[in-house]
C-alpha cells in the first residue's frame, strides 16, 4: 500500500474474496436500485444514524447533542461526499494536521469511540496517515478514516476531549459500551427500540436512504419497485436494520431472504458471484461498494 491506495476493507475485501483485481469485467459491474422508502415504515426501519452511549449517561449525551446541533445539514452532506470520494480514491488531498499518534491530556475527559473501521464511507482502515485519518488504538500503522471519524474528531475538538479510536467487530460494539471498554459508538448505527433496551442514543448525526445493489447486467438492474424482485435472493449484513427489512419484504413481495453475512463486503461478493441477486445497504455504503467494484 505504499502507492497511497486506500486500504478500504469494503472494496479490497470484496475483490480478494472473488480472486479479482481492481480491473473487473463488465459482467461483475454493480449498480444501485432505488425504491419507495415508505415500505420501511415510520418506526425503526429508517436510516437515521446516531451515537450510542451507555444507558443513563446523560452528561455525555447532552454534551454530544450540543455539538451535533450546531452542525448544519450542508456540512454533514459535504463531509459525507468527501468521505465517499476518499473511500475509493488513490490520491488524498488534505491540508490539515496529520496525526500519527493520539495524545492524551490526563486533565481532560477521553472520548473512547468504538467502530468497525470496515464500513466505508462511514469508517474504514488505512495504512497511510493523512489529514483526515486518526490512529487506531493498539494497532501499529493503522488509521481510521471516514464520515464517522470526521464526526468523532469534530466532537472531541469542540468539547476539548481527548480522542481514542478503538477497532471492534460490529457485534462487539454494544457489549464493549456496556462493559466500559468504550464510551461511545460512532459507527453508522441506527437507533432502534431493540437497541434502546441496552443502550441510549444521541440525536441523529446523519440520515440516509436504503437501496439495493445488483449486478449491472442483471434483470434487476432496471427494477422500478420491490415487486420486481419477486423470487430474487436478497442478502445483507448480520445484526443490521438493512437485514431486518428483508424479512418484511419476503412476506410482501415473495423474495428469498438469504442468511445474513458477516460484512457488507461479503454481501457484495455474493452479488458479484451470483450467489445473491441483490443486497440491501445504505446509499453511501452502496455507492462506495459500487464505485470500488466498477473502478
Amino acid at each position: 500500500m505504499n502507492s497511497g491506495r486506500k486500504l478500504t476493507a469494503t472494496t479490497l475485501g470484496m475483490l480478494a474474496i472473488l480472486g479479482m483485481t481492481t480491473s473487473c469485467s463488465s459482467s461483475n459491474r454493480l449498480s444501485i436500485v432505488h425504491f419507495d422508502q415508505t415500505i420501511l415504515g415510520d418506526t425503526q426501519k429508517d436510516l437515521g444514524v446516531s451515537i450510542g452511549i451507555k444507558k443513563g449517561n446523560t452528561t455525555l449525551q447532552t454534551a454530544l447533542n450540543g455539538v451535533l446541533s450546531g452542525i448544519s445539514q450542508e456540512t454533514r452532506n459535504t463531509w459525507m461526499t468527501e468521505a465517499l470520494e476518499r473511500s475509493t480514491s488513490d490520491n488524498i488531498k488534505g491540508s490539515g494536521e496529520i496525526i500519527t499518534e493520539a495524545t492524551e491530556d490526563k486533565d481532560k475527559f477521553t472520548l473512547t469511540v468504538g467502530l468497525e473501521c470496515d464500513y466505508a464511507p462511514f469508517n474504514w482502515t488505512d495504512v497511510t496517515p493523512n489529514s483526515f485519518t486518526y490512529p487506531i488504538d493498539g494497532q501499529t500503522k493503522q488509521y481510521a478514516d471516514g464520515y464517522d471519524v470526521t464526526i468523532a474528531k469534530y466532537l472531541a475538538q469542540n468539547l476539548q476531549y481527548n480522542l481514542k479510536i478503538v477497532k471492534l467487530e460490529w457485534d462487539a460494539l454494544i457489549p464493549a459500551l456496556n462493559n466500559g471498554t468504550i464510551n461511545a459508538v460512532i459507527a453508522g448505527m441506527t437507533d432502534t427500540e431493540e437497541r434502546r433496551l441496552s443502550i441510549d442514543f444521541t440525536d441523529e448525526y446523519y440520515r440516509s436512504e436504503m437501496v439495493l445493489v445488483v449486478k449491472e447486467n442483471s434483470k434487476y438492474a432496471t427494477a422500478t419497485s420491490l415487486a420486481d424482485f419477486a423470487n430474487a435472493k436478497i442478502v445483507s449484513q448480520v445484526s443490521t436494520v438493512t437485514d431486518d427489512v428483508i424479512s418484511d419484504w419476503a412476506k410482501a413481495y415473495n423474495v428469498n431472504h438469504l442468511n445474513a453475512m458477516d460484512s457488507f463486503a461479503v454481501c457484495a461478493a455474493a452479488v458479484m458471484s451470483g450467489t445473491a441477486d441483490a443486497m440491501t445497504a445504505e446509499l453511501p455504503v452502496a455507492t462506495s461498494i459500487v464505485n470500488g467494484a466498477n473502478r
